[in-house]
């Protein structure tokens, strides 16, 4: 009796031994530089705040799923100590590029882990860098390129830059996260050549034996300062948005167009109404006229939803196969049943297989299986069948030819020693035929009876 209370005090003395020894840390995370550059084997870094709130403890910090924690190094914090510990994050080659969330581990020297996630961004050399131009107007003699260095150590660069206004060397030092501005001569010959609109400018970087392609968008203003911006999107549900800004200093009436057919016109919605609408031949034309402001903005969004109509023109389909494949079934196979009754009040049904020929047919085959719980009665109809597995529940009639319209009706008897109450479903008979050389098969419906319990 004595040694019961002994037990629970040691029980209890071990459970809070454990609680007390578990690893209880209060972790916070800075970026120093979250981008990890893997043509140069850059890796991340970030800045670790760890409060030990449990026992004095060494720890490791380490990562299982494809990303590479350094320093490995075990480390001491004292209970209630504040440390500052920074790591380098290295993502492995199978790695995607692009924002990556991982997940990484503290371990105490009793092994009790606890775990931590931290988000870096996976470029090649080109993503560590950000490249924008500004919108060229048709007067101006030069353009200004901005070039940002994302990631968190200098860069000593070699640029080689290509587009339809210019093309442009030149070698450069970036600061981490420093951005420069570099003023590039403009071609006048090229700009008279060319129509408004959106142009590439293509950049190479060389650095550390290493190359990287960004490429980036140059936008060239029409002669009065109207930029214009047209996206199309979708399949099913087709979005067109068309955006005309005055960029210059006047006032300046502009007019948007669109054309659609007259069947796409039925599904289609505007968020602005037109003008005015005009009708030619099988189109319909839509026009926008406004005076624009100086850096007003007007925005004209088109969708055409072919959702419906799709839907409509697959049930079309749908039925005009059903509808061609019902014409051109050579064999029409219906079972039928119906309930007989028997001396003995057994449950007993009579089963009929009709076929009927549309056209000349030959070797015809019916197969009809039995299904479970009955039995089969040995007398059937006039015409008995050909071959009868009880073994596997299968009969079958063979009918050597039958001529267009012709007929034939085959009869059997199942019954029951148990009653059956309630749906008594049969499975479809088969037929194969031949016809001109060809094997083909039909099925039959599904027959049922319903065999309600008497009141």
């Amino acid at each position: 009796m004595r040694k019961k209370p002994l037990l629970i005090v040691i029980i209890v003395f071990s459970l809070l031994l454990t609680l007390v020894s578990a690893i209880d840390l209060d972790i916070s995370s800075k970026p120093i530089s979250n981008i990890a550059i893997l043509d140069l084997d850059e890796p991340a870094i970030f800045e670790l705040t760890i409060r030990n709130l449990g026992e004095t403890e060494s720890f490791e910090i380490y990562s299982l799923v494809g990303v590479d924690i350094s320093p490995e190094e075990k480390f001491t914090i004292f209970s209630g100590e504040t440390k500052k510990i920074q790591i380098m994050a290295m993502p492995q080659d199978s790695k995607p590029k692009g924002f990556s969330t991982f997940e990484y581990r503290i371990k105490n020297s009793l092994n009790e882990i606890q775990k931590e996630s931290l988000t870096i961004n996976i470029v090649d050399l080109g993503g560590a860098f950000s490249i924008t131009s500004e919108n060229i107007n048709p007067k101006a003699e030069q353009t200004k390129i901005l070039i940002q260095n994302k990631a968190n150590i200098n860069f000593n660069l070699e640029l080689i830059m290509n587009s339809a206004f210019f093309d442009f060397e030149t070698s450069l030092f970036l600061n981490p996260k420093e951005t420069k501005e570099i003023a590039i001569p403009l071609d006048k010959e090229k700009l008279k050549r060319l129509d408004a609109g959106t142009y590439l400018l293509n950049t190479r970087i060389k650095t550390q034996g290493k190359t990287g392609e960004v490429e980036s968008i140059i936008k060239f203003l029409e002669q009065e300062d109207i930029e214009t911006t047209e996206t199309a999107e979708g399949v099913i549900i087709k979005r067109q948005e068309i955006v005309k800004k005055n960029l210059g200093n006047v006032r300046k009436t502009i007019t948007i167009s669109s054309e659609k057919n007259i069947v796409s016109y039925l599904f289609t919605t505007l968020n602005i109404p037109p003008t005015k609408t005009k009708i030619k031949g099988f189109t319909m034309n839509y026009y926008w006229d406004k005076e624009l402001i100086p850096n007003e903005e007007f925005k004209i969004i088109i969708k055409t939803n072919w959702f419906f109509p799709l839907i409509i023109i697959i049930l079309i389909i749908g039925l005009f196969v059903l509808i061609k494949k019902s014409v051109e079934t050579d064999l029409m196979l219906r079972k039928r049943v119906s309930f007989i009754k028997t001396r003995g009040g057994q449950f007993a049904l009579k089963v009929s297989l009709r076929i009927k020929s549309k056209k000349f047919i030959e070797r015809i085959n019916v197969i009809d299986k039995l299904p479970p719980l009955v039995h089969l009665y040995e007398r059937y109809g006039l015409i008995g069948p050909d071959k009868i597995d009880l073994k596997n529940r299968r009969m079958e009639w063979n009918v050597p030819s039958l001529n267009k319209d012709e007929e034939r009706l085959f009869t059997y008897i199942i019954y029951s020693k148990i009653g059956i109450i309630g749906k008594f479903e049969l499975p479809s008979a088969k037929a194969v035929y031949e016809k001109q050389g060809k094997i083909k098969e039909t099925t039959s419906n599904r027959s049922f009876f319903i065999n309600e319990p008497k009141k």
